[in-house]
């Protein structure tokens, strides 16, 4: 069972939030939670903004030019970003603000190494350096890359102003029984004390078995019932384990097990449980194989509309 013993425990955990900006209203659909989770661990917030150009920076010429345009759209920059962080003053959270040119995945984490930060939140939409920045391959960069954590929120409406209020009253852990995937839990047992959420474990138990015969194409069989129920007796003992750890550090815990195909069984439960933050690792075992750089967590990220705080496994000691 997974110990507690990470790196960055308690109020430091989140001391400084990294937060991408790009001026538009979807990329902001982040700063609801950002200011939960900042008001909750006393974390001071860093702005950021990355003037992305497409020009070659190694030509002379072209990096003449480039400088100048950034120069042109500094101020504009650190204007709205100015505007962003009085929200946050106005809450009285710590704020500073930065604007710098270059690629943005790469900025992010050259920012993220030199200033020790403790979380990158970011939305999965918005325009110029950031539109591809989760599906694409510029958040592959960032999570392969990054030690810390990255919380994501897809907007729900990609017309709405992103200014709604964000609210948090659960944490949702999917689990699949390695220490992999138990990476997750020292952060939701974090989040969960600071801001007094209630922690639900979920295991979800494939129905389907996939058969590679030879080179021939891969062929899916139904898992038999019986076995089904043995493994629902295993996940269900694994689960209230947890669970029972969990409670005895005075936590609100629930858990349930699940069946079916990983990501939407998660993406449903996640729509069917309002106001909840979603966290998991990048790597897992069994269906959650490839969670983030593969479907799994990209499917709950594109779908669900809450946020999901995605974790590297080795971070946990």
């Amino acid at each position: 069972l997974y110990s507690i013993s990470i790196l960055g425990a308690g109020m430091e955990m989140f001391e400084k939030i990294l937060v991408p900006l790009d001026g538009s209203a979807l990329a902001q659909a982040i700063l609801p939670y950002v200011m939960i989770v900042a008001k909750g661990f006393d974390s001071r917030v860093v702005l950021f903004h990355v003037a992305e150009t497409a020009f070659d920076l190694e030509a002379p010429e072209q990096k003449t030019y480039a400088d100048e345009t950034m120069e042109r759209m500094r101020p504009l920059a650190e204007n709205y970003l100015a505007g962003v962080a009085d929200e946050f003053r106005r809450e009285g959270i710590e704020v500073e603000t930065k604007v710098v040119k270059g690629r943005a995945a790469a900025q992010i984490l050259e920012h993220a190494e030199q200033e020790n930060v403790g979380l990158i939140a970011m939305s999965t939409h918005g325009r110029s350096g950031l539109t591809r920045l989760v599906m694409g391959s510029g958040i592959d960069k960032i999570l392969r890359a990054c030690e810390q954590p990255v919380l994501l929120v897809r907007p729900r409406d990609e017309g709405a102003s992103g200014e709604a209020a964000g609210r948090l009253s659960k944490i949702v852990v999917p689990l699949d029984g390695s220490d992999a995937a138990e990476a997750a839990l020292p952060f939701a047992e974090e989040l969960a004390k600071v801001l007094g959420l209630e922690i639900i474990l979920i295991q979800v138990l494939g129905v389907e078995t996939t058969v590679q015969f030879g080179p021939a194409l891969p062929d899916s069989w139904r898992v038999p019932s019986d076995v089904l129920q043995r493994l629902d007796v295993v996940a269900s003992g694994y689960l209230t384990g947890l669970a029972k750890q969990l409670k005895e550090r005075g936590l609100t815990v629930q858990w349930e097990v699940l069946r079916g195909a990983p990501g939407p069984r998660i993406v449903e439960f996640a729509k069917d449980t309002p106001d909840c933050l979603v966290a998991m690792t990048t790597h897992g075992r069994s269906g959650f194989r490839r969670w983030v750089m593969g479907s799994v967590a990209d499917e709950v990220v594109r779908h669900t509309g809450e946020p999901v705080l995605i974790i590297r496994p080795q971070r946990s000691r």
